[in-house]
C-alpha cells in the first residue's frame, strides 16, 4: 500500500476517521514505531499516541517487539496491525455450477470456505447468494467489516449486476439484497476487475499494471496509480469481443474473428490435446492475437506490465514470450522500457482475494468499520 508523504488536516468532526485511515494504511504495510508514524504522516507524536490508542482499544492494533536502535531516534515500541481482528465474507460468482465464498482476514488468508452448488439450469436464485453470505458471516469469529463480492459480468457502480450471461441476471441489485440481509457493506465488483485490484494488493503487480484474464472468455482490469479503471459504462477491460480474426472462427456475439473466439483456455487446451506436436506453435499464436489486441490499449494508458491470469498448462513462457514480443513489437519503446508480460501467481483464489480487496479499499480509505 502506497500512503501519501502528507496527511491533509480534515475537518475536526472527521479528524478521528481521517488520522485512524492515515495510520491503518501505514501499518498495513508494515510494523512501524509511534515515532515513525508521527514523521511520516507529518504528525505530532501526541496526536499519534491518541489516534494509535483508540486502535488498540477496538482491537485493531497491537504492540510487540521494540524498534530497531541502528535507525535514527529512540528505541521505540512496534505497532502492528492486527490481521485477524476484523472477518470479511468473500464470493466468487465467476465458476460454473458453484458459488464459491469464504470468510477471511485482513491479510486475505481463508479462514473457511463454503460452497453453493448451482444446477445450472435457468438463472441462478438471488436467494442462494444471500443465502451463502449469511451462512458465511455465521461462521466469522471477530467483527464482520464488509462483504465482498466478484461477478462476471458488466456491474454498476451501485452494485447492480446489469448483465451476467453465466448467471443469467438482468439488472439484479446484488449489493442492496445482501446488505439488507446483512447489516454490512457491501461491494460488487466485474471479476477481471477485482482481479487486478488483487494482483496490486496480493500480488507481484505494482500500481499501473493491465490484468488480462484468460479462461472460458476474456477480460481485462486496469489499474493506474493504484486505482481500478472502470470507464463511464463500467465496461472498460472488455476486450473479448474485439476482431484479431477479419473472417475468422464465428463468435456467439454473431462477429467473426473475436479475440474470445479465437482464444480461451478451453479452446486452446482442445487444440493442444488434438495436435500435442503443435502445442508451442498453437501457444505462440494465441500469444501473439492477445498481444495484438491489447496494444492499443497499453500504448493509450502507458502501462508498464501486463500480468496474465488463466491455467498454467495454457499461461506459460511459450504464450507470454509471444505476447511480449507482439506488444513491444508494436508500442513504442523509445522513451521507455519495453512493457513486462508476466504471469499472475493469485492462483485459483484470485476472485476471493479480489473481492477481499475491495473492502480493504474501502475501510483503509475511511469507510465504514473505522
Amino acid at each position: 500500500m502506497k500512503v501519501s508523504q502528507s496527511v491533509t488536516k480534515a475537518l475536526p468532526s472527521a479528524v478521528r476517521t481521517h488520522n485512524s485511515s492515515a495510520v491503518l494504511k501505514l501499518l498495513y504495510r508494515g510494523a512501524m514505531s509511534r515515532a515513525d508514524v508521527a514523521r511520516e504522516l507529518g504528525l505530532t507524536r501526541v496526536v499519534v499516541s491518541d489516534i494509535v490508542a483508540d486502535l488498540i482499544e477496538d482491537g485493531l492494533v497491537v504492540e510487540h517487539g521494540v524498534r530497531d536502535a541502528k535507525g535514527p531516534g529512540k528505541r521505540g515500541r512496534m505497532l502492528h496491525l492486527d490481521e485477524d481482528s476484523r472477518s470479511l465474507v468473500v464470493l466468487d460468482l465467476s465458476q460454473p455450477h458453484v458459488l464459491g465464498g469464504a470468510v477471511m482476514n485482513l491479510a486475505g488468508r481463508v479462514l473457511g470456505r463454503l460452497d453453493e452448488p448451482v444446477d445450472g439450469e435457468g438463472a441462478v436464485d438471488l436467494r442462494s447468494v444471500v443465502r451463502l453470505c449469511e451462512d458465511l458471516a455465521q461462521r466469522a469469529e471477530t467483527p464482520l467489516l464488509g462483504v465482498g463480492i466478484s461477478c462476471p459480468g458488466i456491474v454498476r457502480a451501485q452494485g447492480v449486476v446489469a448483465e451476467a450471461t453465466n448467471l443469467g441476471w438482468h439488472e439484479v441489485n446484488l449489493r442492496s439484497r445482501v446488505a439488507g440481509a446483512l447489516g454490512v457493506p457491501v461491494f460488487v465488483e466485474n471479476d477481471a476487475n477485482a482481479e487486478a485490484v488483487a494482483e496490486w494488493r496480493f500480488g507481484e503487480g505494482g500500481p499501473d499494471l493491465l490484468l488480462l484474464q484468460l479462461s472460458n472468455g476474456i477480460g481485462a482490469g486496469l489499474m493506474l496509480s493504484g486505482h481500478l479503471v472502470t470507464g463511464c459504462a463500467m465496461q472498460a477491460g472488455e476486450i473479448g469481443h474485439v476482431v484479431v480474426e477479419p473472417g475468422g472462427r464465428p463468435c456467439n456475439c454473431g462477429k467473426r474473428g473475436c479475440l474470445e473466439a479465437e482464444v480461451n483456455a478451453p479452446l486452446l487446451l482442445h487444440d493442444i490435446r488434438e495436435r500435442a506436436d503443435r502445442r508451442d506453435a498453437i501457444l505462440a499464436r494465441a500469444g501473439r492475437y492477445l498481444g495484438r489486441a491489447l496494444c492499443l490499449p497499453v500504448a493509450l494508458v502507458d502501462v508498464p506490465e501486463v500480468m496474465v491470469l488463466g491455467d498454467s498448462r495454457v499461461v506459460g513462457r511459450t504464450l507470454l514470450d509471444a505476447m511480449q514480443q507482439e506488444l513491444n513489437a508494436a508500442v513504442s519503446t523509445r522513451f521507455r522500457k519495453g512493457v513486462s508480460v508476466r504471469r499472475s501467481t493469485l492462483g485459483d483464489d484470485a476472485n476471493l482475494l479480489g473481492a477481499c480487496a475491495l473492502v480493504l479499499d474501502h475501510w483503509l480509505e475511511g469507510g465504514e468499520g473505522l
